[in-house]
């Protein structure tokens, strides 16, 4: 019975047009986003996304000319709890990117993406140091696998209407 709905739900998938957005384009190539090449970005948090774009959309794995990555960050720390003597037990960091993807043929992608990020303030100084920059690294990489997402989603997009034409 398993084998049968699982054969069913194949061919269904397949009939639709179904195709996945990971996989290699038409001749081989090398999936949804292509080579990029991510410009430096202001910051801490920009170092930390930085780091984490080339990790995530694997810079160097594709065939032809890069792409260009350019992203303006803002980040905002929110004091959310108080204790007795009126300073933050809490807060919430929040790091808002705008990035403009420039394809070899001068088309732009532009997009804005968010990532927020709670943690807990300990009393020591050098504590909340460290809490704050484990926050901004954490809110980093969150930010970095949204671009990824919504960029392979919209040039898979591009992809598919240029191909319907």
């Amino acid at each position: 019975m398993r084998v049968a709905t699982a054969l069913l739900f194949a061919a269904l998938v397949a009939s639709c047009g179904f195709s996945p957005m990971y996989a290699p384009g038409p001749g081989g190539g090398s999936g949804p986003i292509g080579p990029v090449q991510v410009t430096m970005i202001e910051g801490r948090a920009g170092h930390h996304l930085h780091a984490e774009l080339e990790r995530v959309l694997g810079l160097g794995v594709g065939d032809g000319p890069a792409q260009r990555l350019d992203i303006t960050l803002a980040e905002y720390v929110v004091p959310l709890g108080l204790r007795l003597d009126a300073s933050a037990s809490r807060a919430e960091f929040q790091l808002h990117a705008n990035y403009v993807l420039t394809q070899p043929n001068g088309e732009q992608i532009r997009g804005s993406q968010s990532s927020i990020v709670n943690y807990d303030i300990p009393p020591a100084a050098f504590g909340a140091i460290a809490a704050q920059d484990d926050a901004r690294e954490r809110a980093a990489e969150t930010l970095a696998q949204q671009i990824r997402a919504t960029l392979a989603l919209r040039l898979t997009q591009a992809r598919r209407a240029r191909e319907a034409r």
